[in-house]
């Protein structure tokens, strides 16, 4: 019942963060000198490109490799992404939604471990992408983000917030 409440809150948080307004451009988005935020020009250097239908995640430590397609459809395009990947049988599970507008890159990225080693609970790692959605590129049906990234620890009962984590790189490839 656990995994479906947290699969059902996973798909919510994605959902939500891929809707909203198409009146801003590509265009727009691209043309601006900075290659930050407004960066995720086609053609960019996607970090550690993976092959199609594949995702890899190196953060805090660690790296995961995932190959299983999750409940949403795989799609990037230079303003917005939507993926989800699994190992096993949710065991860990990476999942995305997030647009590029004028102000950058809003929406969400997260990696959630259920039974990690020596945590007494789940824990998610994720990149806070309204200030460093400039880790963002977009290549084809690849994107990557590298860049700082937060951890939520286990909810021990006091809610811990997030604490930083160092760099950490998430590769995509749709197909």
């Amino acid at each position: 019942m656990r995994r479906i409440i947290t699969l059902a809150a996973v798909v919510v948080l994605v959902l939500s963060a891929c809707g909203g307004d198409d009146a801003s451009t590509s265009d727009s988005d691209s043309s601006s000198g900075d290659s930050g935020s407004q960066g995720a020009p086609a053609g960019g250097d996607v970090a550690d490109r993976q092959p199609a239908g594949q995702a890899t995640v190196t953060v805090d430590g660690q790296e995961f490799t995932l190959t299983e397609p999750g409940a949403l459809e795989c799609t990037v395009s230079p303003d917005a992404i939507t993926f989800s990947f699994r190992i096993g049988d949710n065991e860990i599970t990476l999942g995305a939604g997030a647009n590029l507008y004028d102000a950058g890159w809003l929406g969400s990225i997260d990696l959630r471990i259920a039974n990690p080693a020596g945590e007494a609970g789940p824990v998610n790692y994720f990149p806070d992408l309204a200030t460093n959605g400039v880790g963002i590129v977009v290549d084809g049906d690849s994107m990557s983000y590298s860049g700082p990234m937060q951890k939520q620890p286990a909810n021990d009962g006091t809610n811990p917030p997030p604490v930083d984590v160092g760099d950490g790189t998430i590769s995509v490839t749709c197909g």
